[in-house]
């Protein structure tokens, strides 16, 4: 646990920060300010007990694609995203929901950081649909076409009420574990 703890701190003080504090509104209608395009991601390395497995975006879209419409306040527009879901991604670095390995994923978290250095972190807990009615998708795809302006490969989440852990040029997803492999 101490190991973990330290590492997820070091992790988030260490990694630069590089978008300012977004204002604060009291009006849900108001839109963000908005960010510069990031530089895109052609590919996306899971990190899972100490392996890495890169995914291209070809392999992203071979796998089976969901689509999230959402409303992005940076814009004050609905938009819709779709890719795999984020829990079908992990799978395919060895992360898989059984009986035998709820445990780990309840005590796990993903740090999720973009080519421009912006990062987040879920519960990997987050991403499985049998523990959230939100989905979390690896977004290839903006309104049926690649998003160039989006870094071609995002975060995207449908249940966080503003965008501020979608992640554009999505480019590392790391699992951080306080328990050990069953």
């Amino acid at each position: 646990m101490k190991l973990f703890s330290a590492a997820l701190l070091a992790t988030l003080a260490f990694a630069p920060f590089t978008h300012a504090q977004e204002p604060q509104h009291h009006d849900d209608a108001a839109p963000m300010p908005m960010h510069k395009p990031v530089p895109a991601s052609h590919s996306l390395n899971v990190i899972y007990q100490g392996r890495v497995t890169n995914l291209t975006v070809e392999d992203l879209l071979a796998l089976p694609q969901h689509t999230l419409h959402v409303h992005n306040a940076h814009r004050n527009t609905d938009e819709s995203y779709s890719g795999p879901l984020l829990i079908d991604v992990l799978a395919k670095a060895g992360m898989t929901v059984t009986p035998e390995t709820e445990t780990l994923i309840k005590h796990s978290a993903l740090v999720a950081t973009g080519t421009d250095k912006y990062y987040v972190v879920y519960a990997a807990i987050e991403a499985a649909p049998s523990f959230s009615k939100g989905q979390i998708i690896v977004a290839v795809m903006k309104a049926g076409l690649p998003d160039e302006e989006g870094g071609l490969i995002q975060l995207i989440n449908d249940s966080d009420k503003k965008p501020a852990r979608w992640v554009h040029g999505l480019a590392n997803l790391t699992v951080m574990s306080l328990q050990q492999n069953p």
